[in-house]
């Protein structure tokens, strides 16, 4: 399913480069299929080490940095740790 909706967004966008990222990434038969789905495109597929697929620390990072420039801070005592945190979970309360 996942190579089949990537064939239609590389489709529709005409892209040339496909970035292979995150948990995901680490799954090598799924590169294994999107690698022939490209080349049948005409396409590249770009898979990123499996060093740098495991977290989402540098998301992680950045949401918070933009949290601390605008201001919004938590109390050590308030926080957290939550195994497998979504960053699309996250409350964005700090743009409009």
């Amino acid at each position: 399913m996942l190579a089949e909706v990537t064939e239609r967004a590389l489709a529709l966008t005409r892209a040339r480069h496909l970035l292979l990222v995150g948990g995901v990434a680490c799954n090598h038969r799924l590169q294994e299929m999107l690698q022939t789905m490209c080349r049948a495109r005409g396409a590249e597929l770009c898979p990123t080490d499996d060093r740098y697929c495991i977290d989402n620390g540098a998301m992680i990072a950045q949401a918070g940095w933009e949290m601390l420039r605008a201001g919004q801070v938590t109390e050590l005592s308030q926080s957290a740790i939550t195994q497998r945190y979504r960053t699309d979970e996250v409350e964005v309360t700090w743009r409009d």
